[in-house]
């Protein structure tokens, strides 16, 4: 039983480890039908031009796939205050 937990235990870890931060795809194909919807899932341009050449639609940059100017900071945590009376 104890093995299980542990197993169970080292593999929520290196699940939630694993992603990391998360990056938007650089492109986003348009599609011209009805509802012109998008999909911003495509990490080359090759893959959104295969993918719209069927269907109708066009392949822009995705806007919100710009790294960070800076990297985050690290996290540090702060002592506890002291309280002197």
């Amino acid at each position: 039983m104890r093995i299980w937990v542990a197993a169970a235990a080292v593999a929520m870890v290196l699940l939630i480890d694993s992603h990391g931060l998360a990056q938007a795809a650089p492109w986003c194909a348009w599609y011209t039908g009805n509802d012109y919807s998008s999909d911003c899932s495509f990490y080359t341009l090759q893959q959104c031009a295969v993918t719209v050449r069927g269907v109708g639609g066009y392949c822009a940059p995705n806007a919100y796939a710009a790294p960070l100017p800076y990297p985050p900071p690290p996290y540090r945590k702060r002592p506890p205050r002291r309280h002197y009376y």
